[in-house]
Parts: structure tokens; sequence; C-alpha cells
């Protein structure tokens, strides 16, 4: 896995140091430490692709409001995601036309947990609402495995290449994402785009963004970014 070996190693020595504690927890307390880390997780994985992870935190949606539908996954995971598309920590966003007010929830993938947050306002306030509700999306039909791959072969693997401790982050938007707030979107006809970006992990580097259809998962563009000079 690119750009992750160093961070993958400093996390197994962390890990092993948590798994002897553990050890020791158990002894002292007869495996409660670990029934309550089981129930936490619920047996979910600790690491999942963007479609997975919106499985997982729908019903904790679900449970907020009975009408909703997500608008916007990432992840949030400091490794970035893997050539398999997987990542430890997802960001996923839930609109609801329900509430007059605080019509947005952000739910949390971590490792397997799932960590709903309070319900906010929407974007782009009483028009963003309009908006999101005039432009409900339909499913997307491309997880992040397949939109990573589309992005290594339209320039990720170049810009991989030439910076080997670059990692991918990946963002999936519909369009009443953009609209609410009067973002451009990079291809206005589209109803799900993915934005694979890559970058070294450190302030100033050059990012390159790499766009893909969130419904049948054709390239659309690139874009390098350049660090302000």
């Amino acid at each position: 896995m690119r750009g992750r070996r160093s961070s993958r190693l400093t996390a197994l020595s962390l890990a092993a140091l948590m798994s002897a504690a553990a050890v020791v927890g158990i002894v002292g307390c007869g495996g409660d430490g670990e029934e309550n880390a089981r129930t936490e997780t619920e047996g979910r994985p600790e690491s999942v692709t963007a479609y997975e992870a919106v499985q997982y935190t729908k019903p904790a949606a679900d449970k907020w409001q009975d009408e909703n539908w997500m608008i916007q996954v990432k992840d949030g995971d400091p490794d970035g995601i893997g050539e398999d598309g997987k990542a430890e920590i997802w960001e996923v966003y839930y609109f609801s036309p329900t509430p007059e007010e605080k019509t947005q929830l952000f739910v949390i993938y971590n490792r397997g947990r799932v960590w709903p947050n309070a319900p906010t306002r929407n974007k782009g306030g009483d028009d963003g609402r309009k908006t999101y509700i005039k432009n409900e999306p339909p499913d997307f039909r491309v997880d992040s495995n397949e939109a990573y791959s589309v992005a290594f072969r339209n320039g990720g693997s170049e810009f991989l290449d030439a910076r080997p401790d670059a990692l991918a982050h990946v963002v999936l938007r519909a369009k009443a994402d953009y609209d609410a707030i009067g973002e451009k979107m990079p291809a206005p006809k589209y109803k799900w785009i993915w934005d694979v970006y890559f970058r070294e992990p450190k302030a100033a580097s050059e990012v390159l963004h790499v766009y893909v259809d969130g419904m049948n998962g054709d390239y659309i563009s690139k874009e390098l970014v350049k660090p302000p000079s």
C-alpha cells in the first residue's frame, strides 16, 4: 500500500503495546474489556470501502429521521485509502427534508465504530435546503475501489511514482451538495462526482485531483493544483 508503510509499522508497534495491555486487563477483569470492544464494533470490520461505510452508518441516520439520504462521503483516515479503496475512518453526511432546521447529520465510521454527531443546519441556509430537496440524488453505483482504480490509471500512477510518500484520499459528493452553496462542479451534468486526490502529507504540496463519474465510473478530468507561491 503506497505511502503507508512507515505509518503502518508505527501502528503495528502501538497495536502490540495495546494488545499487551489488553491481556493484562483481561487477566484482571475476566475479559470484560474484550467483550466491550466486540460490542462497540458489533463485528464491523476496521477497514471498509465508502459504500460499506454508508451501509454501516445508514441505521444511525434512519434512527435520526425516517426519510433521509446521503449527500457526501469522504475518508477521514490520515493514512488515506489503500489500493483496495478501503480506509479505517469515513465521514458520511446525510440530509433529511423532514425537520425545518437542523436537517443534516454527520456520522463517523471509525475502525468499526459508528459515531453520529448532533444534527446541524444544512449548507446554504433555506435556499440550500430547497436545493437538497429538489435534487435528491439516485444511489451512487461506483465504490471507492473502482474510483481509485480509474484515478490511478489517469494520472495517479505517475504522481505516486514521482512522490513515493504521497497518499490518496477520496470524497464523493452529490450535485446538490455543490449547488446548495453555489460551488462550481468539475462537470455539472453529473449526479455524483468522485474527487480522488493525491498529495504528500506536508504543507505546501502539489495536489492532483482526478474526477470520476459516481454513476458509471467514467473518467471526467484531472487538475494539478500547485501550492501558493
